[in-house]
């Protein structure tokens, strides 16, 4: 095979569907799909792909702080979902840079609109860029001169307006150096299939996220994770001191509430997955079970909310009280997940 150029004539995919929608990636999927002729919505890919998810690791990532994650790592919505739905789809990631620009010129040459991963801080378009984030993902569907047009489906921005970046500009925001760079991830749609099992990938994707939460044995992980975190923000100010154990609480509702998850770190995503699955699958036993994953989602906001006001001095500081409340969290989502188990392995 030849060496790639750099392309550089003007490339417009015609009718590229952009719509911003509640999260990065299941946003993007769902505009990539609804270009293939496929409607599907978001709450059902996150469910189906198993977004839903969550680690807290005692090491400081993001502008100096933990960062507790609430959802599957990068690409792998597109990866589980695309899998459960049988759909030809191609995942990319790279050492070399150039070779990554390379193939997504070659890639929007032939008509094909790209998915990609990015430090959102790097990202000039980016209405948070204040924010040290890697996981932030977008459609690329087209390039004129040096410049590529990009459909960022973040509920921050105002309106459905697509962006703008040049090739250094997107480069630099497709490679970092810490321990979390996007690693110039690319992903795309080959082909999707002719007819969908939504009811088998509702299964599959149920079944993996109880699988996630309850049943691996590291501390950091799924409902292990959570109880982790309850113990580890009562250490914050024995750790860091004072002022850096809040920065830290600050960046943990950062993450929950406004990072692009829907609220509550994706959990009323999730409670909306759960409600349309109900619906579709003419399950009242899953219906009934909506009602406690929108109390863990109410929970997680009730976090958010206690934290934000106790950081701004609104309330007396109590470090320990919103440990509390977390913990409570973990209980709920242990309780929860194990009803999940046993309704899941029935079918």
């Amino acid at each position: 095979m030849g060496e790639r150029k750099i392309i550089t004539q003007n490339i417009i995919i015609k009718n590229y569907p952009h719509k911003r929608g509640i999260h990065c990636e299941t946003g993007s999927i769902k505009n990539m799909l609804k270009f293939y002729g496929v409607d599907i919505s978001e709450t059902m890919i996150f469910g189906i792909g198993s977004g839903y998810d969550f680690m807290h690791f005692p090491f400081r990532f993001f502008d100096g702080n933990e960062i507790p994650i609430f959802r599957s790592i990068s690409v792998q919505v597109f990866k589980k979902f695309s899998k459960r739905m049988q759909m030809d789809v191609g995942i990319n990631f790279f050492i070399n840079k150039k070779r990554s620009m390379e193939v997504l010129d070659h890639l929007l040459i032939k008509q094909i609109p790209v998915g990609l991963v990015a430090e959102v801080s790097r990202l000039p378009f980016f209405p948070l860029r204040e924010r040290q984030f890697t996981g932030h993902h977008f459609v690329v569907f087209g390039k004129e001169g040096n410049e590529y047009i990009i459909a960022d489906t973040d509920p921050h921005f105002p309106d459905d307006s697509p962006q703008r970046i040049t090739y250094e500009d997107l480069l630099n925001a497709r490679f970092t150096k810490d321990l979390l760079s996007p690693r110039g991830a690319l992903f795309y749609i080959k082909s999707t299939p002719l007819e969908w099992d939504i009811h088998q990938g509702i299964i599959l994707g149920i079944k993996n996220t109880c699988r996630v939460m309850l049943d691996r044995s590291l501390a950091y992980f799924g409902v292990n994770g959570i109880y982790y975190l309850s113990e580890r923000i009562r250490k914050y100010t024995k750790i860091y001191g004072e002022k850096t154990a809040w920065e830290n609480i600050k960046f943990q509702i950062f993450i929950s509430e406004e990072g692009g998850s829907g609220g509550s770190g994706f959990r009323y995503l999730y409670t909306n997955f759960l409600q349309e699955a109900a619906q579709l699958l003419n399950d009242g036993q899953l219906n009934n079970l909506t009602i406690p994953m929108r109390k863990i989602a109410d929970q997680w906001q009730h976090f958010a909310l206690e934290a934000n006001r106790q950081y701004e001095g609104r309330k007396e500081r109590n470090i320990n009280y919103l440990a509390d409340i977390i913990y409570t969290c973990a209980q709920m989502e242990e309780k929860l997940f194990k009803y999940l188990k046993e309704w899941v392995n029935t079918k």
